[in-house]
């Protein structure tokens, strides 16, 4: 029951339902379930600002859903917040590349040219390493099936990647993942200390994006798809 609504009406409308609207950068829920995976954009420019801690952890937390063989966990993530421990390890990448590059036959300026693809890795604030710990692959006396125990891995890592840089997006975050430290992992093992049987895969720059990511190219969905 309402009392002295008659009161209070009067015969200007108000603002509606539209002052409740938040603009997307103040928004926090913009993203309905549809809009979530299509979030995800490679970003490769970030500004100065720092990655709140907590929302690299809720990221993490999501990574850690993904589904992996016999019901196992085989995620490790590290996360390099120190810009001196960014900085050795991605020297040492650089370096251990350079000497491949050299020993394939490439001259200088090619070797300039080609490794300039690793330096959004250098304009992230952040870093994390995925690492796959495939301590619960099973073992077979054949090389065809270890090579399908491996690839099952491979998939659940891959699975575990996409969700935490949808995660990160989701959280107004950009995130670029590189390939580089799964060519030189000894390097990358003994710069970051990791534990036996971690295998990194990768390294994804994180960080808030200098501009927006510009239009995902359109695709036909159906040159994807085949029916049997």
């Amino acid at each position: 029951m309402v009392r002295g609504l008659a009161d209070l009406v009067t015969e200007a409308d108000g603002p509606g339902a539209q002052a409740l609207v938040r603009a997307a950068a103040e928004d926090m829920f913009r993203f309905g379930s549809a809009d979530v995976l299509a979030a995800r954009r490679t970003v490769r420019d970030f500004t100065a600002e720092p990655v709140d801690p907590a929302a690299v952890t809720r990221a993490v937390a999501a990574a850690i859903t993904a589904p992996a063989p016999h019901h196992s966990t085989p995620w490790r993530f590290v996360v390099l917040e120190s810009a001196q421990v960014r900085a050795t390890l991605l020297d040492d990448m650089l370096a251990a590349w350079m000497a491949d590059l050299s020993g394939d036959g490439f001259t200088k300026d090619q070797i300039v040219r080609r490794v300039r693809r690793g330096e959004p890795l250098r304009r992230a604030p952040l870093l994390i390493v995925p690492c796959l710990h495939a301590e619960a692959a099973h073992r077979y006396p054949d090389d065809r099936r270890n090579a399908a125990e491996r690839e099952m891995f491979l998939v659940a890592m891959g699975a575990a990647v996409q969700n935490l840089l949808v995660a990160l997006a989701v959280d107004g975050l950009g995130s670029c993942w590189v390939s580089s430290t799964m060519f030189c992992r000894p390097v990358v093992a003994k710069a970051l200390g990791l534990p036996d049987g971690w295998e990194p895969m990768g390294a994804v720059g994180v960080g808030h994006p200098a501009a927006p990511a510009p239009d995902r190219p359109p695709r036909e969905v159906s040159d994807f798809i085949v029916i049997r």
